[in-house]
């Protein structure tokens, strides 16, 4: 029962201290949110590296080669992480530290008086009578919803009392830094506020807040989390493109003529974008542009989708990333067109194929607009995709904010979880933009390719 009992002790602190980091980040700073992830995930660690050297001491093998290593780097791996320990003290608040480190110990201390209860006949009374146990869970619930007000007016006590102080020795140090007088520097500092807080108003209602913004938040004068926050865009982008790849290639690292489930599945998805975009472009142009335009799918529909995982964020909801796959496409486009026509059948497209006189004096009407067409493309693409995830993103922020307005009366950190059923709907919705910019694409991509086999096609199946 040990290893099992310790795999439950893991479950449980990794569920708990997400909870307590949480509560933290919001009624204190982020910065002692952080420290209490921090400190759980160390104390997981550790308890970890515990296991691993106890079972390499006393379990079958011990004193044998292979087991020595096995203490040696788990000895290796404590020593590593009570040096990043230390660190953490000096980088994060300490006292949040500590309660992270002592959240998995509180745990284990709770699940072995758990089990010492339940265990017990008395216990097994009590619970006999169903009116007993449901008496209980009612007080419980009771004892908690009396309880978290108390604490969480404490905890922003605390705060406040911590901004105080902080606010206090600002003229002291102005006075023996520059020598400014107190008043100047209140004054000033006041006028940031001021200034700041107008800004904070007018800027309207924010997304959630990922784990960037919680870094920045909790380390605001460091200049690595001010480039994180301003590039936060480029770096959730880059991170799904690296998923993708990695993905890519599990699955066709060892392929088996019988394949398991996962590279069942990553062919499933393959076959299926290979048949819708050859059933467009025909199958001629078809396969040479299904990497590309499958490629496209993938990574649209993952970074749609990403922004519904906790502080995490959909790259698409950022006009930046949407503009430039739209550009990307419209340049390939282009590039298609000059490929496949060259330049003369290029500016005979773009002048509407006139082959007739009364076409022919249309031209300097039709290239315009055909030239205006082109160039709208990218924007419908970038604002449409933009504009749906971005909606989709305020529309959660606006269902969780109401969900816990309901419940403000309660003075309860939780509220009622209004936007579940919206987040099946950004489910179907993100699917679907993927794919709209998809066949959009591959409509472009489909009208600049030559038309010479399409209408023999259509003419001979007319004359059929």
């Amino acid at each position: 029962m040990g290893l099992e009992f310790l795999a439950r002790v893991r479950t449980t602190s990794r569920w708990a201290g997400a909870v307590a980091a949480l509560v933290m980040g919001r009624y204190l700073t982020p910065g002692d949110g952080l420290a209490v992830g921090f400190g759980v995930l160390w104390s997981l660690v550790n308890l970890f590296l515990i296991e691993r050297l106890i079972v390499a001491l006393t379990g079958p093998g011990h004193g044998q080669l292979p087991a020595l290593r096995r203490v040696a780097w788990s000895v290796g791996g404590m020593l590593a992480l009570f040096a990043a320990g230390a660190v953490l003290l000096t980088q994060l608040p300490p006292q949040s530290l500590v309660w992270g480190f002592l959240v998995p110990f509180a745990v284990l201390t709770l699940k072995a008086g758990s089990l010492l209860i339940l265990g017990s006949q008395g216990w097994k009374r009590f619970a006999r009578d169903p009116r007993r146990a449901a008496g209980l869970i009612v007080a419980v619930a009771l004892a908690v919803w009396a309880v978290t007000p108390l604490l969480a007016r404490a905890a922003g006590e605390t705060s406040d009392t911590t901004h105080a102080a902080t606010e206090a020795a600002r003229p002291a140090a102005g006075q023996h830094g520059a020598g400014a007088q107190p008043g100047e520097t209140h004054g000033a500092s006041g006028a940031a506020n001021h200034e700041s807080g107008g800004h904070a108003e007018s800027a309207g209602p924010q997304k959630f807040a990922n784990f960037i913004t919680v870094l920045s938040r909790a380390f605001p004068d460091q200049p690595w989390a001010h480039f994180l926050h301003q590039y936060e865009v480029v770096i959730f982008s880059l991170l799904l493109a690296f998923l993708i790849g990695l993905t890519a290639w599990f699955a066709s690292r060892s392929a088996r003529m019988i394949p398991g489930p996962f590279q069942n599945a990553v062919e499933a998805l393959v076959e299926a974008l290979y048949d819708f975009i050859v059933g467009i472009l025909g199958p001629k142009h078809g396969p040479r542009y299904v990497p590309f335009l499958g490629t496209l799918f993938i990574y649209i529909l993952a970074m749609n989708l990403f922004g519904l995982i906790p502080f995490m964020d959909s790259p698409t909801s950022s006009l930046n990333v949407t503009v430039a796959l739209a550009i990307t496409v419209f340049l390939y486009a282009q590039f298609i067109g000059l490929r496949e026509l060259g330049l003369i059948g290029y500016l005979d497209h773009l002048a509407g194929n006139p082959r007739t006189v009364t076409q022919w004096a249309l031209v300097p009407l039709m290239l315009p607009i055909h030239v205006m067409g082109e160039l709208a493309k990218p924007i419908s693409l970038s604002c449409r995709l933009f504009g749906n995830i971005f909606g989709e993103d305020m529309l959660l922020v606006a269902f969780v904010t109401l969900g816990i307005t309901t419940l403000s009366f309660m003075h309860l950190p939780i509220g009622l979880p209004l936007q579940l059923p919206f987040l099946f709907l950004a489910l179907l919705t993100s699917t679907l933009q993927a794919l709209v910019f998809t066949v959009l694409s591959t409509i472009y991509f489909l009208l600049m390719l030559p038309h010479e086999e399409h209408g023999g096609e259509g003419e001979a199946h007319h004359a059929h």
